[in-house]
């Protein structure tokens, strides 16, 4: 089962608390829920992912096309203490370039990410690498 939440913290932006799978029924109420911030105005998101326990690839599609949206009307998302197994798929799939590491929603809402450890990331290939 998926729990939302969500706080407008004291600099506006708004604060979504994410607890359980997002699995595909799960991406949907995900997105539903930041599309209605977006549309009222709130696009300025952190998503407080620190109790996800499964992210699928319906959501990692979701948080893409959200985090478009909220760049398109002048915001942003923001993902916060992203577990490691779901750090990992994004590292996978080259989606932690699109989401810097925040540790916790304080430092998202700050904007103030922290860079990857060292030997953790995406392997980057160059441009005359093989694939």
């Amino acid at each position: 089962m998926l729990a939302l939440s969500v706080v407008t913290h004291r600099t506006g932006c708004a604060v979504v608390g994410v607890t359980g799978e997002i699995d595909l029924t799960g991406a949907r109420k995900v997105l539903d829920k930041l599309d209605r911030l977006i549309t009222e105005g709130r696009n300025r998101i952190v998503l407080d992912m620190s109790g996800v326990a499964f992210c699928g690839a319906q959501a990692m599609s979701a948080l893409v096309r959200t985090r478009a949206r909220a760049q398109r009307e002048g915001g942003w998302l923001r993902l916060a203490a992203v577990p490691p197994h779901v750090r990992r798929v994004f590292e996978r799939t080259d989606l932690d370039r699109l989401f810097p590491r925040y540790p916790d929603a304080a430092a998202a809402v700050s904007g103030r990410a922290v860079p990857a450890p060292a030997g953790q990331g995406s392997p980057r290939r160059s441009a005359g690498a093989a694939r």
